[in-house]
């Protein structure tokens, strides 16, 4: 079913459910240094877009659709800070959710295709260059640590070490040592997943297309 798309790697303790439909990473233009990927009608490709002016680093708005999935870097200029050799190293980032009147919602919730229960929320995300193939382990999310969507001001804090991080096909980063290893080492894309259920990059949005996403900073250190 292609609707799961992108499906990703379960919350703690939940069975890992790969992904069905597997897709290159997105391409994302180097004039803005932060992009929002928007899942495509059809749930199977996403659609890269500039963040929106305001406050912050970067600011985007949900829309009334569970299609919102990342909101990503791959500047050049962030090479040696946010990218490349990030092993070992904390990432740490803080935000802000405002104006959401209607409830978060992620897609297939409450269906046979994404039978968990867990609320709307974002992760960490990066992956490394996919250019000589598709792997696994090219793509990783922060696991367990994550912060479920409402109205507020937070901190996200993981350490870029096998233990904190799962893969595309939900293996958590000891398992996959040698994989974990080598894409930390080279990490071309970072930021932010949004999914929800079983899922951490199904996507997600408010039932009234309310709510503001301000991402105030984002370090590696």
């Amino acid at each position: 079913m292609s609707k799961l798309r992108f499906a990703r790697a379960t919350v703690a303790g939940m069975t890992a459910i790969a992904a069905v439909t597997l897709a290159a990473a997105p391409t994302m233009a180097a004039s803005s240094d932060w992009k929002v990927g928007y899942y495509t009608p059809s749930g199977q490709a996403l659609s890269m877009s500039s963040t929106q002016p305001g406050g912050g680093i970067a600011s985007f708005d949900f829309t009334n659709q569970p299609d919102t999935a990342l909101l990503v870097t791959t500047h050049g200029a962030s090479k040696g800070t946010l990218l490349g050799d990030l092993r070992g190293k904390t990432i740490t980032a803080t935000f802000d959710i405002s104006g959401a009147t209607g409830a978060f919602t992620y897609w297939g919730e409450g269906t046979a295709d994404n039978p968990c229960v867990y609320p709307a929320n974002t992760r960490f995300f990066f992956q490394t260059d996919n250019g000589g193939g598709f792997a696994y382990t090219h793509y990783w999310w922060s696991n367990p640590v994550n912060q479920v969507l409402a109205n507020g001001h937070f901190t996200l804090t993981a350490t870029v070490e096998p233990a904190e991080w799962s893969d595309w096909n939900g293996q958590p980063g000891p398992t996959q040592a040698a994989g974990f290893d080598d894409a930390a080492s080279n990490v071309t894309v970072i930021g932010f997943s949004f999914g929800g259920g079983c899922f951490f990059e199904n996507g997600v949005g408010t039932t009234d297309g309310s709510g503001t996403f301000t991402l105030d900073s984002f370090s590696v250190s």
